[in-house]
């Protein structure tokens, strides 16, 4: 188990478009139960994959705490991962990708074929795609969570999406290599962003290194094991 202190914090990364604020309900609910957290914003359309990885490696190493934890959701979680290996961060210890397409995306392939969509795509998607999938880095936890509930706009521009997903990812698309444990819940690619049971498991693999199982999916911390609270920041 990690001893936790006050030098350790939790970075929230949206996922492709979404600006740092839609990780806010995830935040509350991680520090009301004694996490510190602070958001992490980026340009996924404008900005290539590696500019955006190297301004993540900036904000981790510029934060005052020698411990962080990295939770991803979608491009975010692929992000957070890329980054920490890419830029041997040495002060994460923990990374979370919620709905995380790392080995691939089949509605992100769909979408390449013609220009309208490789337009919503932007740049940092496609130069993923083209990358080797390394495993989790030495030293660091990785934990996966994949959504079931197929519904979200992934059905629309790729019709025919092989089940599972969570309307935007395959559920065996968020598989990591060396990954310390993996969970599928019935949640949608959305709807992950606000799902109290998703925030539960994402707080169980920060304390422990690993999802619960559902009758003690409840996360509760002890006193010795709780930290101060600290106000949520954001990149800007």
């Amino acid at each position: 188990m990690v001893n936790h202190t006050d030098d350790t914090i939790v970075v929230l990364i949206p996922g492709l478009w979404m600006p740092a604020w839609v990780m806010c309900f995830l935040q509350r609910k991680l520090e009301r139960v004694g996490f510190r957290c602070t958001r992490f914003g980026y340009a996924s359309g404008r900005a290539g994959l590696e500019e955006n990885s190297a301004r993540l490696a900036a904000f981790v190493r510029g934060l005052s705490e020698s411990r962080v934890h990295l939770v991803g959701h979608s491009l975010g979680g692929v992000l957070a991962l890329h980054s920490t290996r890419t830029h041997a961060l040495r002060q994460v210890r923990r990374i979370v990708m919620i709905g995380s397409p790392w080995r691939d995306s089949f509605v992100a392939r769909r979408m390449c074929r013609n220009r309208f969509g490789r337009g919503l795509l932007g740049k940092t998607v496609p130069q993923w795609l083209a990358c080797a999938k390394p495993p989790a880095p030495d030293g660091v936890l990785v934990g996966a969570v994949a959504g079931t509930l197929a519904s979200g706009l992934g059905r629309l521009f790729a019709p025919g999406m092989p089940r599972p997903h969570d309307g935007v990812i395959r559920v065996e698309e968020t598989a990591v290599q060396g990954m310390a444990a993996y969970i599928e819940l019935r949640v949608s690619h959305a709807g992950m962003l606000l799902s109290s049971c998703v925030a539960e498991r994402v707080g169980q693999f920060l304390l422990h290194g690993r999802f619960e199982p559902a009758a003690r999916s409840e996360l509760t911390l002890p006193a010795k094991e709780k930290y101060a609270l600290g106000r949520g920041r954001e990149s800007r």
